[in-house]
């Protein structure tokens, strides 16, 4: 289900018109319909007008993101900023764009983002990994890296996908190229969390780089077949 939430009901009929062939929609014109909407109807996709009333703008996505974590939310502006669209993704949107948007561009607006893909500018996209790059590496350098670890603790399995989530693979990814499920990624995963005490991926991410930095050049790494 769509949910479409905006304080002009022009807007809302447009978009309504638009997609209403291919998804079930919802419509709300204020904020406390968008928050009771987004509690009881967990929408999979949400059009924010970010002009709404009683909306901080990108401030107030991790609170309404927070009603239904699932829910892919796109914003939408009369005057599409490249630093607004920034926050905005750092924030979690999913999308960002102009409110006279295309109809039929925006039917793909909303397929690209149920799929779990993005949709925004590609000067925003290249500067938003320029930022997240800038950030990775300044998160090294700032988190402290406070015991060795000895990542020998781990089965040969455990430590070829610890290496792949340090070089930015997610668990889809992973699966793909070991040839497992993600649901055994996942578990993996949970035991490397466990042996080494850390509890989520930057840090694991951190702590191989920095491994892989102290190593000798002539060290050997694990190998072995796996179960």
């Amino acid at each position: 289900m769509v949910l479409i939430v905006s304080a002009n009901a022009r807007l809302r009929g447009g978009w309504i018109r638009s997609l209403k062939e291919r998804f079930p929609i919802h419509e709300a014109a204020d904020r406390a319909a968008l928050e009771k909407s987004m509690a009881s109807r967990k929408p999979s996709v949400l059009l924010l007008d970010l002009a709404l009333p009683q909306l901080n703008g990108v401030g107030d996505l991790h609170a309404i993101q927070g009603l239904s974590p699932s829910t892919k939310i796109i914003l939408f502006t009369r005057t599409p900023d490249d630093s607004e669209a920034i926050k905005a993704l750092k924030a979690g949107a999913k999308g960002y764009c102009c409110k006279d948007i295309d109809p039929t561009l925006l039917t793909k607006v909303v397929d690209v983002t149920q799929k779990g893909e993005i949709w925004v500018g590609r000067k925003v996209i290249s500067r938003f990994l320029d930022e997240l790059v800038s950030t990775t590496e300044r998160q090294r350098k700032e988190l402290p890296l406070t015991k060795s670890v000895n990542f020998d603790c781990l089965t040969p399995r455990e430590h070829q996908i610890a290496c792949l989530v340090g070089d930015g693979s997610n668990n889809k990814e992973i699966a793909n190229q070991l040839k497992i499920s993600e649901r055994t990624v996942k578990a993996h995963l949970t035991a490397v969390f466990r042996k080494i005490g850390i509890s989520d991926r930057l840090r694991l991410a951190l702590l191989i780089a920095n491994d892989q930095e102290n190593r000798p050049q002539n060290s050997e790494k694990k190998t072995s077949s796996y179960d």
